[in-house]
């Protein structure tokens, strides 16, 4: 994207900065009013005319003023800099609400959610990786009945993933502890994933086929971890934009709506999210997904243990306020890869 000539850049961030405010339409004439721009009604027409040709803004109807497309919103978006920090009552604030999750890393990242919304008056989304993505930490099973084992997952992160298995051989609590010790031997420092290959792998090996107790810990393990994992996801807020002008048009309102509600397509806008460093913002038409092209997302990826943990951010529409929201999602991430780092440490 070329630098805009200095005057035309004026216009352009005055268009976007009114347009956020209002939601109205911005004319030349209220421009012209403004002190700090200095301009004549007719120069601003003549700018605002080699905009529109450079695809920066558009007239929505005959008559109309100027609002910004999503190339003039990016042109503002890229020469905001660096996050603002907020008031120390306010990053107060949100610590506290974080904290109060305590050490359940499902209570801090839903709490992360309902913050994001309730501070950005937005939708508030927090995505983390499943479980087959994190690290292994242990394996334990856990005689329930004579012929059920509960088989309890932890991730190096926190997340537990539990399942009931049916024991047809009645195994002693004694034994499946050993079996417990043998996969956790094994397994130690991989990812979930790695673990199931390798697993996979032992299962065809000859030390399997003449060791008994490490052939049955190792199916054992491998019934947990061939399941088929789901993306954790919070979403709070998502009423929110109903009184946005935006979505006065019923059917732009369903589309986000069932957006929201089926995830799916969140998911895969969030994933673009998880190998960036920093915060990303990805406006309209910028994050592929038609049903919500008329929002923006601002994301941040949350790292903890030396890898990458989730994602957090906040979706609402393209108008919304950027200087904000980048400061809430940059300082809710800092607080939340804190906590998750304390989780972690607290859990390997």
């Amino acid at each position: 994207m070329c630098a805009l000539e200095r005057r035309s850049e004026t216009i352009l961030k005055a268009i976007v900065s009114d347009y956020i405010t209002t939601g109205e339409p911005v004319g030349s004439r209220t421009l012209s009013k403004r002190s700090d721009i200095g301009l004549s009604a007719a120069s601003i027409r003549n700018i605002m005319s080699d905009l529109t040709e450079e695809g920066y803004i558009i007239q929505p109807h005959i008559s109309a003023g100027r609002i910004p497309t999503d190339l003039g919103y990016r042109y503002y978006v890229n020469g905001i800099g660096q996050p603002l920090p907020l008031a120390e009552y306010e990053q107060a604030s949100i610590r506290s609400l974080i904290e109060d999750a305590g050490m359940d890393l499902r209570d801090a990242l839903r709490q992360s959610s309902s913050v994001l919304a309730g501070f950005s008056r937005q939708a508030g989304i927090v995505i983390a990786l499943s479980a087959v993505e994190q690290t292994f930490k242990t394996i334990d099973f856990i005689k329930v009945s004579d012929d059920r084992v509960l088989v309890v997952l932890v991730s190096a992160t926190g997340f537990v993933q539990n399942k009931i298995i049916y024991d047809e051989d009645n195994i002693p609590q004694e034994t499946l502890e050993r079996y417990s010790r043998a996969l956790n031997d094994m397994l130690r420092d991989l990812d979930l994933r790695q673990a199931r290959e390798k697993i996979e792998q032992e299962l065809k090996s000859e030390r399997a086929a003449v060791d008994a107790i490490l052939s049955k810990a190792l199916r054992l393990g491998h019934l947990i971890l061939s399941q088929q994992a789901t993306r954790e996801i919070f979403i709070d807020g998502q009423t929110n934009i109903i009184d946005e002008p935006e979505f006065a048009d019923i059917e732009r309102l369903k589309a986000v709506l069932i957006t929201f509600e089926e995830k799916s397509q969140l998911l895969r806008i969030l994933d673009k999210t998880l190998k960036a460093h920093g915060i990303q913002i990805l406006i309209g038409s910028e994050h592929g997904v038609n049903e919500i092209e008329s929002c923006s997302i601002v994301a941040y990826p949350i790292r903890a243990g030396g890898s990458v943990f989730g994602s957090i951010g906040v979706i609402g529409p393209k108008r919304m306020n950027y200087q904000k929201v980048l400061t809430l999602v940059d300082t809710t991430a800092r607080i939340l890869t804190r906590l998750v780092k304390r989780i972690v440490e607290h859990t390997v």
